[in-house]
């Protein structure tokens, strides 16, 4: 039954709609209930992925798309956003294909047929979690990265294909020992086969969800800016960006030191990887609780790398999205251009120049503390950003929370 609500946010409104799907049980299968539901923004032309969050002990997630934080993150991604009820986590029992054929289902409902192909981003808590890694094990190319928080049942035989895919692990100091032991088991013996993953202690806590989410929402962030292709074919399969061990940092699960790839001088093996110098703080920051700053002396060396030269025009996500009063906007350029970075507000009307020069190649960054042309803080709610530089035009969205 088609769903259609009306979505209130900070200012104005945004229209979305709300689907349920139900996959039964047949003759191949051997689960009792596979139950979806999917939010997609109506202002989205094309969506990029599937934002899909998973509740522990086979609980029921549906209600997350009602979620207006998750609501945010998925839409300035461009991503649908999905909850479920399943009733178990064993691909065998044909729960795998269960989603795919959900998947196809949601296409005909929101007349986006691209949602029969795009990837899924999986943020499981216990259960959630484990069901995202056996998953991401299945069916790693249409995987673009997974979360999993503290499940202790992760199955632990060779991951395969999944070890490309980027994945944030997270253990608790004070659960129950055979969690601990089952996630860290997995992760050390796939890094040394090249697994693109983070471990993540979270001290003087139990079997509690995750709630850092600048960190949650970096890696998320992090990992569709990097993995999602610059353009796709709405009718054919998604082929992800592979990511080159190279371009990460690493992190020292001991001692907390980070360094880049290029010069890291502790054991790579049983380090974590991370896909950008931002996700890798935010993990020291947290598992460290907030206590260690420093990295690894290959630092000074690896700074010099932010200057070299992009491929292509780029503007990513700001971070934090949502924020209050401050966000960081970063782009790239891969020649020397006259560039123009400007804030809208959703009506179109221009509330701040934040870049109006010549710049040189290279990753740059700006910073908007919600202020308007004359210095006066604006409002809490949606804006957009432009970046016009050279040839090159892209606009994105964020919010400020008040």
């Amino acid at each position: 039954m088609k769903k259609t609500f009306f979505i209130f946010f900070l200012i104005g409104f945004v229209r979305a709609e709300i689907h349920d799907v139900s996959i039964l049980e047949n003759d191949t299968a051997s689960y009792n209930y596979a139950d979806f539901r999917m939010w997609v923004n109506d202002s989205t032309d094309t969506l990029r992925g599937v934002y899909w969050f998973m509740h522990p002990n086979n609980g029921d997630s549906r209600n997350v798309v009602s979620d207006s934080n998750y609501q945010i993150l998925a839409s300035n991604q461009d991503f649908a956003l999905m909850g479920a009820h399943i009733f178990n986590m064993h691909m065998h029992t044909g729960i795998g294909d269960a989603v795919i054929a959900a998947m196809d289902s949601f296409a005909v409902l929101f007349s986006h047929d691209e949602i029969s192909f795009i990837p899924f981003f999986i943020n499981g808590y216990s259960w959630g979690g484990q069901f995202g890694y056996h998953f991401t094990k299945w069916i790693p190319e249409r995987m673009l990265g997974f979360i999993t928080q503290k499940g202790g049942y992760h199955d632990t035989t060779d991951a395969g294909a999944a070890v490309e895919v980027p994945g944030l692990m997270f253990i608790a100091e004070n659960d129950s020992p055979y969690r601990i032991e089952n996630l860290t088991g997995i992760f050390l013996d796939h890094r040394p086969l090249g697994a693109k993953w983070i471990l993540a202690m979270e001290q003087g806590v139990g079997h509690t969800q995750v709630i850092d989410y600048p960190f949650l929402d970096s890696f998320f962030n992090t990992v569709a800016n990097l993995r999602l292709p610059d353009s796709m074919d709405v009718f054919q399969p998604v082929t992800l960006n592979s990511l080159p061990d190279s371009i990460g940092w690493l992190g020292h699960q001991t001692n907390w030191t980070i360094g880049a790839w290029d010069c890291y001088d502790v054991v790579v093996d049983s380090s974590s990887w991370f896909p950008s110098r931002e996700v890798g703080e935010l993990w020291q920051n947290f598992v460290s609780e907030g206590t260690i700053m420093d990295t690894s002396a290959c630092d000074s060396i690896a700074v010099a790398t932010d200057f070299a030269i992009p491929t292509k025009f780029l503007l990513h996500t700001p971070y934090p999205n949502p924020f209050n009063p401050i966000t960081k906007l970063q782009y790239e350029l891969p020649e020397n251009s006259f560039v123009n970075i400007t804030v809208y507000d959703l009506l179109g009307k221009k509330v701040k120049t934040l870049i109006n020069t010549t710049q040189d190649a290279g990753f740059k960054s700006v910073i908007w503390d919600a202020t308007n042309d004359h210095g006066k803080p604006v409002s809490a709610g949606f804006y957009l950003y432009q970046i016009r530089a050279g040839k090159f035009t892209q606009t994105k969205k964020m919010v400020l929370m008040k």
